[in-house]
């Protein structure tokens, strides 16, 4: 697990889906990383609206409970499926809303750079993703798996950390994979592998 900066750090990072909403608090004190909490909200099948309102209301929920210093939630991304991303959309938009309204600091990431970050690889699958955020947050051998859903929203919660506790240097900007645009400095292959150089061993680039 690398070692970060001292002071403390808690994120909320949720992975929304018109379905089911998967959420993880991952917290950053005394240079460790620390799980703090994990779940899903489980949406159903009912109307669209009543399900918007759900995510807000848990999203709500979660933000007073865990009172997170951090948002941190996946960009928009451009799917076949136009319905399923409008949907998809949708609940970005409720989720994002309810911690606008806390005022708590909202983070956007693109999805290759989640992965990127927590396994070293930009197209990872679930399951590389999920055994990734089980070994940087020390998971106990015998505990439960966290939901595909969970997971992914704790790697999003772990991206936002590192990216928090890296050197100026090296700290991720919001902006995806790609040149520079509109003056305003966007993801390179160099930018992603001086940073997971600096995850696996913070110690040399500080």
């Amino acid at each position: 697990m690398p070692t970060l900066p001292a002071e403390t750090t808690r994120v909320l990072g949720i992975d929304p889906g018109s379905r089911v909403t998967g959420w993880g608090v991952v917290e950053r004190r005394e240079g460790q990383l620390r799980l703090i909490a994990h779940g899903t909200l489980r949406l159903g099948d009912g109307p669209v609206p009543a399900r918007l309102a759900q995510i807000h209301r848990g999203v709500n929920s979660l933000l007073s409970e865990h009172e997170p210093s951090a948002f941190a939630i996946e960009e928009a991304f451009l799917g076949r499926n136009v319905r399923s991303m409008m949907r998809l959309a949708e609940a970005r938009a409720v989720a994002i809303l309810a911690a606008e309204f806390a005022t708590c600091p909202i983070h956007e990431v693109a999805p290759a750079l989640v992965k990127k970050s927590v396994t070293g690889h930009g197209r990872a699958g679930k399951d590389v993703v999920r055994e990734a955020v089980m070994r940087l947050l020390d998971w106990e051998p015998d505990a439960t798996p966290p939901a595909y859903d969970a997971s992914d929203a704790l790697a999003i919660s772990l991206c936002v950390l590192l990216r928090l506790a890296a050197p100026t240097a090296l700290r991720l900007p919001a902006t995806g994979i790609g040149r520079a645009s509109r003056g305003r400095k966007r993801w390179t292959a160099a930018d992603l592998a001086k940073h997971q150089a600096w995850v696996s061993n913070p110690e040399e680039g500080s």
